[in-house]
């Protein structure tokens, strides 16, 4: 004679995994809706700051930064509002892991590094030009 539990084993497993499904969707549900910062954080994804002046001509300096840290969105967006903060124009390529930085002054490479220190990346690689060269 076997065990009532024994007899119930497919039911067991059928609960089981129902359980499993919904730990799983509940999980994503709420990383959802707290933002799905990839970052480790639960915050909602930053608003885009906006520079006053788009006119690339007015931005004689140009850099190129290498960036370590960056993996989703949520960390474009924060790059870019860092710079677009200072009064500089700034686009950023997740793929190459690089932030194009156009300033109307020229900015010193440990300006940039402290920018991005400050919001939890590291400049690995710095390239500077001027609308002479």
């Amino acid at each position: 004679m076997q065990p009532l539990w024994y007899e119930n084993m497919e039911i067991l497993y059928f609960a089981a995994l129902a359980a499993v499904i919904a730990l799983m969707i509940g999980y994503m549900v709420r990383h959802l809706r707290s933002g799905g910062g990839c970052c480790g954080t639960h915050e909602a994804a930053p608003k885009a700051v906006r520079p006053a002046d788009r006119d690339l001509s007015h931005y004689p300096y140009h850099y190129t930064a290498n960036i370590e840290g960056m993996v989703c969105g949520n960390c474009v967006r924060r790059v870019e509002n860092a710079f677009h903060g200072l009064g500089c124009l700034a686009s950023v390529d997740l793929a190459k892991k690089t932030a194009m930085i156009h300033a109307k002054q020229q900015r010193n490479r440990q300006e940039i590094a402290e920018v991005l220190n400050e919001i939890g990346f590291t400049l690995i690689e710095w390239e500077e030009y001027h609308e002479s060269e």
